[in-house]
């Protein structure tokens, strides 16, 4: 197998030999060159070797969202190791399943990550991970070129002879939900990841984006979607970091936006969908590109950003084992119903009837995807691999060219129109998309069934009015209390015990409503009846909102039904957070404009977020009231 020409590291080091004075990431007042940035990663590169860091070897990186992210994956990749980034903010119990299921062989922190991790490397046991804390620093007291700001160092931080990666030589894993109950880890080789770079160097760097300087590092860093922004660096361009509190908020998101000039941002539709509900069209015209991922566009946030003047708008498409993006739609070039356009160059894709044949256009089928950028597969789960990457057999309408190639089967289906153009249709199968993260059902279920108390559950999706998609589990809990239709009582008790339990070992995304019922639905067949219990949920939730009186309500009893109504469950204790009950940006930014309708309090965001529990918001605005009423 040939050597690869263009992978990432390669360019962003020959960037830092062209232009090593040019800012590569703007992190709050710090402005971080190439040269820094390279020399950065070149110590850390050089105390991973030292630590016997080689090919194969995965090495997590855990530090503070910032300068150091991209700094962290160029010195992994420089010691020919394998980047997995983590996301310090997860819980502990999580953390120590990816890097036992990993097999990490170094884990790098920061002196405030650090200690975070404590209890999650414990957890590990005798598969732990040795712990190096980076500073950005040489340990022999010497400067390198620093990522703490206003410090220089090498001319490029340049290794003499760095290390040149195969096609084949893994580059980073990323964990997915796991529809068996286990998360599985997504394998990208550094072909799949320089093909990617190429794409993208094509369609947004040399296109849409052609002039641009100043991008966003705005994904979070356990999703692949990371990776996409860190593209910027081997252009040239500068990453602007949007800390993870801005990203949360629009209205600090809106501010950070205009403040730092940014030209290019990458978001979900949930993060724009809050921004436009906040009233901030104003901020968006100001972007040159805005670039969708990670969820399905609904088709009115479809038709505003439409409507945007001076934004080119992209709604980009593809699963993590195919290298983030594959598809891309232009939306000034598009149809009023969202699409996710036409394959990346490179790229390939077909739509598939069940025998694994192309179908005709106009025919829905699963979407499958070939070429360059496909991942290797599922870390120890050749079983899996075996089933999503096949290989196609010849045959159906206009196939005979794709008999023996390699493809990604999605799970995804879709319709090629005769246009060319390709329309998502949803899954085919219990994986959903859960504010840009993507979430099997099974697993969500699998924790519900390990839980104390739990007999039987059941976990469903459910479409809210806004396009975003929210978790439910309707439970059975043992020894007592199983609550009923209406979750009160002691149910509500053990249900609450069981969010506690499941918010330790699950990411906050996945943890569902819990609906306590005395028994599940049963279909003739004597399973679980899922269908059932969706339109019991649905039923439940409606008669919530109808029952609703607002009159002579205290401010926490308003603040209680407006919640109930928003998120769709039955009871809300004053204990309860709003982001932990199924809130997002999108719903706090309708909650805060609601409480301004209703209540008459200009509720500002940033005090929302300070203190999201029933009893703390209430107590917030009714204090803002009465500082009204005696003004």
């Amino acid at each position: 197998m040939g050597r690869v020409d263009s992978t990432w590291p390669e360019l962003v080091s020959s960037r830092a030999r062209q232009t090593p004075n040019s800012i590569a990431v703007v992190d709050g007042d710090a402005e971080i060159t190439y040269a820094e940035l390279s020399g950065a990663a070149h110590e850390l590169a050089d105390r991973l070797r030292a630590a016997g860091v080689g090919p194969g070897d995965t090495v997590a990186i855990a530090v503070e969202y910032g300068h150091r992210l991209p700094a962290g994956v160029l010195a992994v990749l420089r010691a020919r190791g394998t980047v997995l980034l983590i996301d310090p903010a997860l819980p502990s119990a999580m953390i120590a399943t990816r890097l036992t299921e990993a097999s990490v062989a170094v884990l790098v922190t920061d002196a405030v990550t650090g200690p975070r991790l404590g209890e999650a490397v414990a957890a590990a046991g005798d598969r732990r991970p040795l712990v190096l804390e980076w500073s950005g620093r040489r340990t022999d007291g010497g400067e390198t070129g620093s990522v703490a700001g206003g410090e220089t160092g090498s001319s490029s931080g340049e290794p003499a002879d760095p290390p040149r990666p195969l096609p084949g030589d893994p580059a980073y894993l990323v964990f997915t939900s796991g529809s068996t109950g286990r998360p599985n880890a997504v394998l990208v080789s550094h072909g799949a990841f320089a093909a990617m770079v190429s794409a993208h160097g094509t369609v947004l760097m040399e296109s849409a984006a052609a002039g641009c300087e100043r991008f966003a590092l705005n994904n979070p860093a356990s999703a692949d979607a990371v990776y996409s922004d860190l593209v910027a660096l081997a252009h040239g361009g500068t990453l602007v970091v949007a800390p993870p509190p801005v990203r949360r908020d629009p209205e600090a998101l809106a501010g950070w936006i205009a403040a730092t000039g940014v030209e290019v941002l990458d978001a979900t539709p949930t993060q724009i969908a809050a921004l436009l509900a906040d009233g901030r069209e104003a901020v968006l015209e100001g972007l040159r590109v805005l670039v969708l991922g990670g969820e399905a566009v609904p088709p009115a946030l479809w038709t505003r950003l439409r409507e945007l003047t001076g934004t080119r708008v992209l709604n980009m498409y593809g699963p993590t084992e195919c290298t983030v993006d594959v598809m891309c739609a232009d939306l000034s070039e598009s149809g009023p119903e969202p699409v996710i356009g036409r394959p990346l160059p490179g790229s390939t894709l077909r739509i598939l009837g069940a025998d694994l044949c192309e179908v005709a256009p106009g025919t829905p089928g699963q979407i499958a995807v070939s070429g360059p950028q496909l991942a290797d597969g599922y870390l120890n789960n050749e079983r899996l691999t075996a089933e999503r990457f096949v290989t196609l057999p010849s045959g159906g309408a206009g196939s005979a060219e794709m008999s023996g190639e390699r493809a990604y089967l999605t799970g995804d289906r879709g319709v090629r129109e005769l246009d060319g153009v390709v329309r998502f249709l949803g899954r085919i199968d219990n994986q959903v998309q859960i504010g840009g993260n993507r979430v099997e059902l099974g697993e969500v279920e699998a924790a519900l069934g390990s839980a104390p108390r739990v007999g039987q559950c059941c976990v469903v999706a459910l479409t809210e009015d806004d396009g975003t998609a929210t978790l439910h589990a309707a439970v059975v809990l043992t020894g007592g209390g199983t609550g009923d239709d209406d979750g009160a009582g002691a149910g509500a008790d053990g249900a609450a015990a069981l969010v506690a339990a499941l918010s330790a070992t699950l990411a906050p995304h996945m943890v569902p409503r819990l609906h306590v019922w005395p028994s599940l639905p049963r279909a003739a067949t004597g399973k679980t009846d899922t269908t059932a219990v969706r339109g019991r949920i649905l039923a439940s939730r409606q008669g919530t909102a109808a029952g609703a009186s607002p009159e002579r309500e205290s401010v926490e009893q308003s603040v209680a039904r407006f919640w109930r109504e928003m998120l769709g469950v039955e009871t809300v204790a004053p204990e309860d957070d709003f982001f932990a009950i199924g809130g997002n940006s999108l719903r706090a930014v309708k909650f805060v404009l609601r409480v301004r309708r209703e209540l008459g309090v200009e509720f500002p965001m940033t005090r929302f977020f300070a203190g999201s529990t029933l009893g703390g918001c209430a107590r917030a605005i009714d204090a803002m009231r009465k500082e009204t009423a005696d003004a």
